[in-house]
């Protein structure tokens, strides 16, 4: 089974929503993936962020068009396109910025969906939060949280941005990370999913060790390729 499709299904069963996904491990292919999905289901959709994400020039968004500054205000969507809008960053420009809150307000009452990456992890499978993480705009409907399988027998400080502890990434440290404050679920609304990426090269034992744990409630959790968009476990 696809996990975009059920992804859709499960969040956007209106097909109307404002999607924050955080974490680690695979949020801006998930992104996209998810994008793709909601327009080649008739939905108008736009895809932005809401801390920084890699430059549109330098990552294939699946987007009919880009954006760049608030000229988006006056675009008329369209049913089954994708639009692309962040802001330019004066710094760094291989990544683009947040647009000011208010304009994704604006946004939302153009679009169908929003899909914004609202995490940063440097590349890593998982991720810590701080205070000021993830940020999870106020009309956010459902939140997709995303760890990367790979991180699973690695060291605590190598494999999650924002840990500095020498120890290993095992059950009992997925079990803190899903129930820490801190952790993979800070923002959860009342609709979320967690998805495991990476599912295509694990074991059974991995699998086990995941149907195992404890998630929150109003949460449903896959294990999942995102490469191939392919669920290969309904773990809660």
């Amino acid at each position: 089974m696809r996990l975009s499709d059920v992804l859709f299904e499960t969040l956007l069963p209106e097909k109307r929503g404002f999607i924050s996904i955080t974490g680690g491990g695979g949020k801006t292919t998930l992104l996209s993936l998810l994008g793709k999905k909601a327009a080649e289901a008739g939905c108008s959709v736009l895809l932005t962020t809401t801390t920084k994400v890699a430059s549109p020039y330098l990552h294939d968004y699946k987007a009919d068009t880009i954006f760049g500054d608030e000229s988006i205000l006056a675009h008329v969507p369209e049913k089954g396109r994708i639009v692309f809008y962040s802001e330019h960053h004066t710094l760094d420009m291989k990544k683009w910025i947040a647009p000011r809150d208010d304009v994704l307000t604006v946004l939302y009452s153009h679009f169908d969906v929003i899909i914004a990456e609202a995490d940063g992890s440097r590349g890593l499978p998982l991720k810590i939060h701080t205070e000021r993480d993830p940020v999870i705009h106020p009309l956010t409907t459902a939140v997709i949280s995303v760890m990367g399988l790979w991180g699973i027998g690695g060291k605590a400080y190598a494999e999650a941005f924002g840990e500095d502890r020498d120890i290993i990434i095992n059950g009992d440290y997925l079990q803190w990370y899903l129930n820490a404050p801190e952790g993979l679920c800070k923002g959860f609304v009342n609709n979320n999913a967690v998805v495991f990426n990476g599912a295509e090269n694990v074991d059974d034992d991995v699998m086990k060790m995941l149907s195992g744990l404890s998630y929150p409630a109003d949460t449903k959790a896959y294990a999942a390729s995102e490469m191939e968009d392919r669920i290969y476990g309904f773990i809660c």
